[in-house]
C-alpha cells in the first residue's frame, strides 16, 4: 500500500517537501510540524532564521557603497540641469543622456542586485538599516569630490543618524518574520507611498530649494522603504519559479514604485546640494522598510520598557542629526546655471557648461 505523504517546511526554503508517514512515526510517531532552528510561518516559503543574516549584512554594505558613488555622480549631474519647475516629471528623460548620469545608474544597478541579494536572506529591521550606512559614505565622496572637509560636527551629526537608527533597531532584538508578503498589503503600501509622494510634490513649488529637497527626501525615503519591502517577496519567489514573476502583479508594482522612487530622487538632488536631500532619505527609507517588515513581514521586536527607553534616546538622536546635515552650509548647486551668474564666468563655470553640453 502506498504511504500516504504529509508535508512540513524546510527552514529557510521556498518550497514544502513530502514526508512520508512512515518515516514520520518512525521519528516520533507523527509528522513534525515545524523543522529549522528559526521559528517558522504557517505559509510555504515564509520562514526566517539567523543563518544567513551575517552574509546579508555584508551584501546590504556593499550595496551601500555602490548607492553611495550613485548618489554622488547623479546629484552632480542633476543639479546642472536647468528647468523652471520645481517638480520635473521628465527629468530622466533628460538625464538618460548625459554619460555622467549613466554611470551612476550603473552604480545603482551593481547596489540593486546587492540589496536584493541582502533581502532575500535577511530580515527587513535588520537590513535597513545597514543600507543607510550610505549616508556616510555619499557625504564623505561629495566632499572630496567639492574638495571641501567635513567639520567635526558634520561628522558627529552623519553618526548620529546612522547610530540612532542602529540603536532604535538593534535595542528591539528582531525576531521571525516570513520571507514573503502578499500582494494585496504591499499594494496597499505602494498607494500609501504614491500619496505621500504627491503630497510632498505639492507642497514642494511653494518653498525654497533646501526645504524643497528635504520634502523630495522624505518622499523619496518612503517610496524606496515600500520599493525594498516588494524586492523581498520579489527576490524570494525568483529565486525558486522565475516563470511565475510574469503572472505575479508584484514585480509590476515594483517597477511602478521603483520609477516613482527613482524620479523623486532625481528632483531632490536638481533641488539642492546633497546633505540637504540625503539625510532625510537615509533615515526615511529605513524606518518605512522596518515598519513595513514589523506590519506585512511580521517581524517582531522586543517591547520591554527598558529598551523602549534606549530607542527614544536614538531616535532623538537620529533627528538631531538629520536637523545638522540639513543645515549644513553646503553648496546648494554646483555648477547649475543660473540667472544671478555674471557675463564673465570663472574657468570651472565654463568648464562645467561644456560638460553639460557634450
Amino acid at each position: 500500500m502506498r504511504a500516504e505523504a504529509t508535508w512540513r517546511h524546510g527552514a529557510g526554503n521556498d518550497v514544502a517537501r513530502p514526508v512520508s508517514r512512515r518515516s514520520a512515526v518512525a521519528a516520533g510517531g507523527r509528522a513534525p510540524a515545524r523543522a529549522g532552528p528559526g521559528p517558522v510561518a504557517q505559509m510555504a516559503g515564509c520562514a526566517v532564521t539567523g543563518a544567513g543574516q551575517p552574509l546579508a549584512v555584508a551584501l546590504a554594505l556593499a550595496a551601500s557603497i555602490c548607492f553611495a558613488v550613485a548618489a554622488v555622480t547623479q546629484q552632480r549631474a542633476a543639479a546642472r540641469l536647468p528647468s523652471q519647475r520645481a517638480f520635473d516629471p521628465a527629468v530622466l528623460l533628460r538625464l538618460i543622456r548625459r554619460p555622467a548620469w549613466l554611470a551612476g545608474l550603473a552604480a545603482v544597478i551593481a547596489g540593486f542586485v546587492l540589496q536584493a541579494g541582502a533581502l532575500g536572506l535577511g530580515r527587513l529591521v535588520v537590513i535597513e538599516p545597514v543600507l543607510a550606512t550610505s549616508l556616510l559614505f555619499a557625504l564623505a565622496l561629495a566632499a572630496r569630490r567639492d574638495r571641501r572637509r567635513l567639520c567635526r560636527a558634520e561628522w558627529a551629526a552623519a553618526v548620529a543618524v546612522i547610530a540612532g537608527l542602529a540603536v532604535f533597531l538593534a535595542a528591539g532584538q528582531p525576531t521571525g518574520g516570513q520571507r514573503t508578503a502578499g500582494a494585496g498589503a504591499l499594494g496597499l503600501a505602494v498607494a500609501a507611498a504614491a500619496v505621500l509622494v504627491g503630497a510632498c510634490t505639492a507642497l514642494a513649488g511653494r518653498v525654497p530649494d533646501r526645504r524643497r529637497a528635504l520634502l523630495f527626501g522624505i518622499g523619496a525615503g518612503v517610496a524606496a522603504g515600500v520599493t525594498d519591502s516588494l524586492v523581498k517577496s520579489v527576490a524570494v519567489v525568483a529565486a525558486g519559479h522565475v516563470l511565475s514573476l510574469a503572472a505575479d502583479v508584484r514585480p509590476y508594482l515594483l517597477i511602478a514604485v521603483g520609477l516613482l522612487t527613482f524620479t523623486i530622487q532625481q528632483n531632490g538632488y536638481r533641488a539642492a546640494g546633497l546633505a540637504a536631500f540625503l539625510p532625510a532619505f537615509a533615515v526615511m527609507e529605513p524606518v518605512c522598510g522596518a515598519l513595513l517588515g514589523l506590519i506585512i513581514y511580521h517581524e517582531r521586536l522586543s517591547g520591554r520598557p527598558g529598551q523602549i527607553a534606549v530607542e527614544l534616546v536614538a531616535c532623538a538622536a537620529a533627528a538631531w542629526g538629520i536637523a545638522r546635515l540639513a543645515g549644513s552650509a553646503w553648496p546648494a548647486a554646483p555648477g547649475r546655471p543660473g540667472p544671478s551668474r555674471p557675463a564673465g564666468q570663472t574657468e570651472p563655470a565654463v568648464a562645467a557648461a561644456r560638460e553639460d553640453l557634450g
